[in-house]
């Protein structure tokens, strides 16, 4: 921790010593704190970061930390952010080691920094476009679905008005500089605003995959082989693929309008295009050398009403799956394909089990932690209400419910569950805020999954969790 610290203040005090040169540099960033209480799943490598239920399992209890820390230069139409970071994932883990998300045991002295972005920016001069070049966080206008809330190196040119855009490219994988073996974005947006009131944009998505010819790294990363997840449920069988470069295409439409207390939002995708000439090992099975066709679609709706003290929503998703007797893949590509965190989607609805929560820290899993669900896509809906007691004291309760599109055959059934969660906030001072939460999942036709793999024999328990969470925010 004490190393890391040094790096980041040593940062600090390099640009503290240029801002006599600069037309300003501020600071900010949060320090979050939670301690868990939760029982009836094991999430680990054998489903990545999907929650896994199980029969009558022990109570886990811990406490995470987050801190991170943002950097901003700014010049005349120009300027740079460094976003830096340190995660617990539990007090008292190690100490004296090198790696991310480690270093709060006795003693501490851990190298554990890391870069989340760094990128610069500039304004073209009387216009309203800006480009952002470099390590930044981009999201896809689909919920999140496609690569929500990710870190990607890359070009984005923006613009704003009546007729706004964005434009860019970004480098998912650079493996050989010198052959054609890496993974691209490729990102096109035309958003209109003919009133403050309404919007409708138009997007594009392109992911060009020629990393096919080489194995993954560790977890899955760099190609499409966590593709072997699908149809073989929450096990990770062992998996080799290979296909020759390959496109994926995601064309669709999104739009908002508001009428009084009342808006209404929404998006809706198709996902094509074609895994070229797939061969090698999926599910322990060798496939013969062919083509794949990728078509999949997805949808959502939500509205949002300010009803008397508070704020009520109300949202539903639907996200094609892959059935077992078709030969195409039915369910969408997303970037967690390529990196297993990499799609962070619908946060929009809040749940704290079924779906990822844009508040998770490294503790964070889910029932369904992408949309492609290991190729069983997701049917999603969710409610909630919001308001302020007092100045200091808000409240928030919610429902949710999430199930299998497909099922992955093998006598596995098509899961489903049903979430409540409550939560509670009181502001201590400014910037800094206590909360307890708490969510509890009613599970319906799921299997134990203690070992990893489904044992159908045994019936998994129901989920909570429950937490206190401490941040500041400077």
């Amino acid at each position: 921790m004490r190393k890391g610290f040094l790096m980041v203040l040593a940062v600090v005090l390099v640009a503290a010593m240029a801002a006599p040169a600069m037309a300003d540099f501020s600071t900010s960033g949060f320090v979050r704190i939670k301690e868990h209480m939760e029982q009836n799943y094991i999430a680990g490598a054998s489903g990545g970061l999907f929650i896994l239920p199980a029969a009558d399992p022990h109570t886990a209890s811990y406490i995470e930390q987050r801190q991170r820390f943002f950097l901003n230069w700014k010049g005349e139409n120009v300027g740079a952010t460094a976003i830096f970071e340190i995660d617990f994932g539990q007090w008292g883990d190690s100490a004296y080691t090198v790696g991310r998300n480690q270093g709060a045991g006795l003693e501490a002295d851990s190298i554990n920094l890391e870069t989340k972005n760094f990128f610069v920016w500039f304004n073209i001069p009387n216009s309203t476009v800006r480009v952002q070049a470099g390590l930044q966080n981009q999201t896809d206008s689909f919920g999140g679905m496609i690569f929500g809330f990710a870190d990607m190196a890359g070009v984005f040119v923006t613009g704003t008005g009546p007729v706004g855009f964005k434009l860019g490219a970004a480098k998912f994988a650079e493996n050989g500089t010198r052959v054609d073996d890496d993974v691209d974005l490729y990102v096109a947006e035309l958003k209109f605003t003919p009133v403050k009131e309404a919007r409708l944009g138009v997007d594009l998505y392109v992911i060009r995959d020629a990393s096919g010819s080489n194995t993954a790294f560790a977890g899955g990363q760099t190609n499409l082989n966590t593709l072997g997840r699908i149809f073989t449920d929450y096990g990770l069988a062992p998996t080799a693929l290979l296909y020759d470069p390959s496109t994926f295409y995601f064309i669709g439409v999104d739009g908002a309008i508001k009428a009084g207390p009342v808006g209404l939002s929404g998006y809706a995708f198709y996902n094509f295009g074609k895994i070229e000439n797939l061969r090698g090992t999926l599910g322990g099975a060798a496939l013969l050398p062919d083509d794949v066709d990728v078509k999949a679609w997805g949808a959502d709706l939500r509205a949002d009403l300010d009803a008397g003290p508070g704020k009520f929503f109300i949202e539903a998703a639907y996200v094609s799956g892959s059935d077992r007797s078709s030969n195409d893949l039915e369910s969408p590509v997303t970037a967690s394909n390529y990196a297993l965190a990499a799609s962070f989607p619908l946060t929009s609805m809040d749940m704290q089990i079924l779906l990822p929560n844009g508040d998770d820290i490294n503790a964070s899993a889910a029932l369904a932690y992408d949309v492609q669900n290991k190729g069983r896509g997701i049917m999603a809906a969710a409610a909630g209400f919001r308001m302020n007691f007092n100045s200091q004291l808000s409240g928030k309760v919610g429902v949710g419910y999430l199930a299998d599109v497909e099922s992955p055959g093998s006598g596995v059934n098509e899961h489903s569950a049903f979430e409540v969660n409550a939560n509670v906030n009181y502001a201590l001072a400014k910037g800094l805020d206590l909360g307890l939460y708490g969510a509890y999942a009613f599970l319906s036709d799921w299997e134990d999954y203690s070992t990893g793999v489904a044992n159908t024999a045994k019936d998994a328990d129901d989920i909570w969790k429950a937490m206190v969470r401490l941040n500041y925010a400077f």
